[in-house]
């Protein structure tokens, strides 16, 4: 491990866009040995991910957030991927317990009124918390995804020092189905039902879309939310600023 050593953003992700995943994650895994974790939501990229990193290293840490509003289908998914791989998954929760959360917004339906304080509350506070501990995060974000995703880099760091990992960047969906196919990778049972992207089950925050339908279509529809917070905080979007 050469975790203390400093990396030269630019030129490694000039050597990263012609890498592979494997080779990317591979180089992380030496690079900040314990101080690397990777973040998963089991939907199509991470599954990707789970893959390989079950191939690799199997002691990473893989962090996955009960918010307490998950679909059936996704917990039931996560138990499923943890029995067949049997990775170092570890669940973060809310700091604010459900009654807690319920006596401080009046009821647990602070997702119909401000969507981005529920997932500040429920995903992002959880995450930061988790994240002390480590100095660099992996995550399956793609460029081709959404707009505000177009621009991630490989590997950047966040303005608070994290540095973010991104192996499959410059993959494409298309890519991302291929690979799931020819290694029989399982996928969430709720992409099936025309959900293209998961996230808490409330209709306000994951809905299903058409075939031809942007990827992140489905994702606080008619609000102007496009992310919950976890993923461009520090790279796209203030620190505070949770609101896409």
């Amino acid at each position: 491990m050469i975790a203390e050593a400093a990396v030269d953003y630019q030129a490694q992700n000039v050597a990263f866009e012609t890498a592979t995943p494997e080779e990317i994650l591979r180089w992380s895994i030496e690079h900040f040995g314990s101080k690397l974790c990777m973040t998963t939501s089991f939907q199509l990229g991470g599954m990707v991910l789970v893959d390989m990193v079950s191939r690799i290293d199997k002691t990473l840490p893989v962090l996955f957030i009960d918010t307490g509003f998950h679909f059936k289908e996704t917990l039931e998914f996560r138990d499923r991927v943890i029995e067949r791989y049997g990775i170092n998954l570890i669940t973060l929760h809310p700091m604010m317990t459900r009654d807690v959360f319920k006596k401080f917004y009046g009821d647990d339906r602070l997702y119909d009124r401000n969507q981005t304080e529920c997932c500040r509350v429920n995903k992002v506070e959880p995450m930061e918390n988790a994240l002390k501990q480590y100095t660099a995060r992996i995550a399956a974000l793609r460029r081709d995804a959404s707009l505000e995703r177009s621009r991630i880099k490989i590997i950047e760091q966040r303005t608070d020092g994290i540095t973010l990992v991104h192996p499959l960047a410059n993959w494409t969906r298309a890519q991302t189905q291929e690979y799931i196919k020819a290694n029989n990778v399982p996928e969430h049972p709720l992409h099936a039902q025309g959900y293209k992207t998961i996230g808490c089950s409330p209709t306000c925050c994951t809905q299903p879309v058409g075939d031809n339908a942007p990827e992140r279509a489905g994702r606080w529809t008619g609000t102007g939310k496009s992310e919950c917070g976890l993923h461009l905080r520090g790279i796209r979007r203030p620190e505070q600023d949770f609101s896409i």
